[in-house]
């Protein structure tokens, strides 16, 4: 049997990426400069439960506001709170009704169609105070529209945070999984529903962010985006999706598509459908290949619509099947899968460095950390027979997501949690292991997350917050080592 020839795939080049957090105000994040994006409208009658769609407009505005309701908007918090600073926020609108300021505002100031008010400086990250607009008493035939509440310096047509194009710049993909809905995937994903980037409405769980807000993103921090689609996206759906950014990607760069996140992964209920698909067509009799084999199956078809939108400029499109880090046999098997390896040009994986097996979460913090290093040692020897595999088939390994994976639900584990990943020995941890995958790999490795608070179950930002000081951000120190050189 002659032995394959390995070779680099096309296009493979170390570089760093970076999933950012989601754009709702409990991200720590601050991402849109209008600060009602990142939230629902609630009714603050009914314990603030959220409005279903059907109460909206397109704009994500709502349609009526009976007679003696009010409904409310949670807005995202400017990251100068989280640094001691005070911040002026001016909200702006069209139409009549009723707009005011619930929560924590000082200084507040009523003009015509426009209110101010200061939001105090909070403690970072878990002190920080809440602020919301109330919307009541809205006339039927000129309803409230155009709400915008930001910093009262910055310009009304400004979309994103500038701190947020700052911190991804040293970053040379974005991965945008969290501004998706390929995690919660609705049953149903249309064009004609998609969300629109005038919307107010950023957070739909069952929309997303609009594409052309993460089109903008990676434009504004010139790097190449990653697009995860929905599993049920239609054809309709994916075929236009892939238009509009074929139109709009920028000349020299790259497109990232995959369809799905982490399929195998039964903890989401993806997985479920999937194999039941797999199964319910016969493609295997055993669940988890049954599950393999309708994954192989539809990315194919997704990526053969994608590749017939790109036919005039292929290198700029990069397909992506993703697998699963721990277990090359996964792998294995979809490569195995007709027709899968001619669909893509890389397969993804999510090589998480966590405690080494058997390890007690209660130990002192040394010792955590000394088998947080051997986990990490464990992983990459794992993700290493990965890179033979994919490698034999002439395809590049990159990472969809990667670093830690420290968790304790225990009690005490959340400041436990906190404690390693603020740990300086942290930093260390991460500049070995991205050193050692471009070192091995020499490919795309993009982290998981940007931005994100620290608890038990999970510590997954490289900073806890928005405009965290660096001296206090380990994990983003060590990634700026690996990132992009900061612009003259």
């Amino acid at each position: 049997m002659p032995v394959p020839i390995r070779v680099r795939a096309k296009g493979a080049r170390f570089e760093l990426g970076i999933n950012p957090a989601s754009a709702h105000y409990y991200s720590n994040e601050y991402t849109f400069m209008n600060l009602l994006t990142g939230s629902r409208w609630v009714d603050t009658g009914d314990k603030w439960q959220e409005l279903p769609d059907s109460a909206l407009d397109r704009q994500g505005m709502v349609l009526q506001v009976p007679a003696g309701k009010s409904y409310a908007r949670i807005m995202t918090p400017p990251s100068a709170v989280f640094t001691g600073r005070s911040v002026t926020i001016r909200c702006t609108w069209t139409g009549t009704g009723d707009v005011g300021v619930g929560g924590h505002p000082k200084n507040f100031f009523r003009g015509n169609h426009s209110l101010t008010f200061d939001w105090p400086a909070a403690p970072p990250p878990e002190g920080n105070s809440r602020n919301w607009v109330n919307l009541s008493n809205m006339s039927a035939t000129d309803p409230v529209r155009d709400l915008d509440c930001r910093e009262k310096s910055a310009p009304r047509d400004q979309v994103f945070a500038p701190q947020l194009i700052e911190s991804m710049k040293p970053f040379g993909v974005i991965r945008f999984l969290d501004w998706s809905a390929a995690n919660p995937n609705p049953e149903t994903v249309t064009w004609a529903d998609r969300v629109l980037p005038d919307s107010i409405d950023q957070t739909s769980r069952s929309r997303g962010v609009a594409l052309e807000h993460m089109l903008a993103l990676a434009k504004a921090a010139d790097a190449d985006p990653w697009f995860t689609i929905p599993w049920n996206a239609d054809a309709d759906y994916v075929t236009r999706m892939a238009k509009l950014v074929h139109d709009r990607l920028p000349a020299g760069h790259r497109a990232y598509v995959e369809l799905a996140n982490e399929p195998w992964n039964y903890a989401f209920p993806l997985a479920h459908q999937i194999q039941k698909e797999g199964l319910a067509t016969g493609l295997d009799s055993n669940g988890f290949q049954a599950l393999l084999k309708r994954y192989s199956q539809k990315t194919i078809a997704t990526m053969r619509i994608w590749s017939t939108v790109f036919a005039d400029r292929p290198a700029a499109l990069v397909r992506v099947a993703g697998s699963q880090a721990v277990n090359p046999w996964v792998t294995e098997q979809i490569l195995a899968y007709p027709g899968l390896p001619d669909a893509i040009d890389a397969v993804a994986i999510a090589p998480y460095f966590l405690y080494d097996k058997g390890e007690a979460l209660t130990a002192p913090l040394p010792e955590r950390l000394a088998s947080l290093r051997r986990g990490q040692a464990n992983v990459l020897a794992q993700a290493w027979k990965t890179l033979d595999l994919v490698r034999g088939r002439g395809k590049r390994l990159i990472t969809y997501e990667a670093g830690q994976h420290v968790t304790d639900f225990t009690p005490g584990g959340g400041e436990r949690v906190q404690q390693v990943n603020r740990s300086p020995e942290m930093e260390r941890l991460y500049r070995d292991y991205i050193a050692a995958w471009k070192a091995k790999v020499g490919d795309l490795m993009v982290l998981y997350s940007a931005t994100g608070p620290a608890g038990g179950g999970g510590a997954w930002g490289i900073r806890e917050y928005a405009g965290q000081p660096l001296d206090q951000t380990p994990k983003r120190r060590a990634a700026l080592a690996f990132g992009r050189p900061a612009a003259p």
